[in-house]
């Protein structure tokens, strides 16, 4: 059963947007476990629609609250040629592909799975697709965007670039490569297939054992007397709350009518400033800094303001969840979370 936060969530965006083209269809989702994915299977389980949800590990989260028994959990290494041709020998009507980490921590110890998720998976989606007619949606990410110079607002056309560490140029690589198998056989073969660019996506789903910052701060404040950074907190990033971006990805892959497109939020803050608004909503913690150099991110200060204009001019979607009311609502959750596990 989900919880009151998530199910809250999912009501409200059965208001807010059409689900009837996955009425009695068949949906894959690669990469099950993943917070996308994870938010997406649990909006879906209130449509009529069959799920066969595959991950590495045992379903977890948000995922194993999910009772409906149209969802088939499979626990398979989708690096495995044997177990992914058996999946894909049946025909789906969608398929989603969240299959490698967005996660920088995970990028560092995961690098050839990466670079075979994001390339030698796709390719046999894309093959499917060619053969099913499948539509298929590509989880790509913000990480593929060259940093600009002047603070400029990141749009669909925006320079890419190869990363700026080692862990970081395997996945923004293997992501660009996976766009461009997308755009060659969506221009041959003329198959229905989306790419989406999520940017820093958070919200209810995301509990301690998330690396990513907001959750870690969450676990910081809620747990230790202060709430701590490993730097300044300089950089800005553009946050979005999952329900506001799982909307975005349900109308792309029923309805869009481009390839590409970035979704994330609207708000531009940087990590002292998300720091700032957890502290207040837990009684004005005193916030510290450690000074802790993290190999697995840029350490340097950096600006990415991306911009979904593209998306809402096409949609034209008034949605947008205030960012307080967004963290506020993941602490609840988490506070929630941590009395039900």
């Amino acid at each position: 059963m989900l919880d009151p936060f998530l199910n809250q969530d999912c009501q409200d965006i059965l208001k807010i947007i059409s689900l009837n083209r996955f009425k009695k269809k068949k949906i894959l989702i690669l990469g099950g476990n993943s917070f996308l994915a994870s938010y997406i299977q649990a909006i879906l389980s209130f449509v009529n629609c069959k799920i066969v949800s595959v991950s590495l590990n045992k379903h977890k989260g948000i995922l194993k609250k999910i009772n409906n028994k149209n969802l088939n959990f499979i626990k398979a290494d989708l690096n495995d040629e044997k177990k992914i041709k058996k999946i894909l020998s049946k025909k789906f009507d969608f398929i989603f592909h969240f299959a490698t980490y967005g996660q920088p921590k995970k990028w560092k110890d995961n690098e050839i799975s990466t670079i075979n998720l994001n390339i030698n998976l796709l390719k046999k989606v894309l093959e499917h697709s060619v053969k099913y007619k499948s539509k298929v949606l590509y989880s790509s990410s913000a990480a593929v965007y060259k940093i600009p110079k002047k603070n400029k607002l990141i749009n669909e056309k925006s320079p890419l670039a190869i990363g700026n560490f080692d862990s970081e140029i395997v996945y923004a690589n293997s992501k660009i490569i996976g766009e461009q198998l997308c755009r060659v056989f969506k221009e041959k073969y003329k198959i229905p297939v989306y790419i989406v660019r999520p940017a820093h996506t958070y919200g209810p789903g995301q509990d301690f054992n998330d690396p990513r910052i907001i959750p870690q701060l969450i676990k910081r404040a809620y747990k230790n007397k202060h709430i701590y950074l490993f730097d300044s907190g300089r950089s800005i990033r553009t946050w979005g709350y999952i329900a506001d971006i799982a909307i975005m990805i349900l109308n792309i892959i029923q309805y869009g009518k481009s390839m590409i497109y970035n979704v994330s939020g609207n708000d531009h803050k940087s990590i002292m400033d998300v720091a700032k608004v957890i502290s207040k909503l837990f009684n004005n913690k005193k916030i510290l800094i450690k000074n802790k150099k993290l190999s697995y991110t840029n350490s340097n200060y950096t600006v990415l303001k991306i911009s979904s204009k593209k998306y809402h001019l096409e949609f034209k979607n008034k949605f947008k969840t205030n960012f307080i009311n967004g963290i506020n609502k993941s602490i609840k959750w988490n506070k929630l979370w941590q009395k039900l596990n």
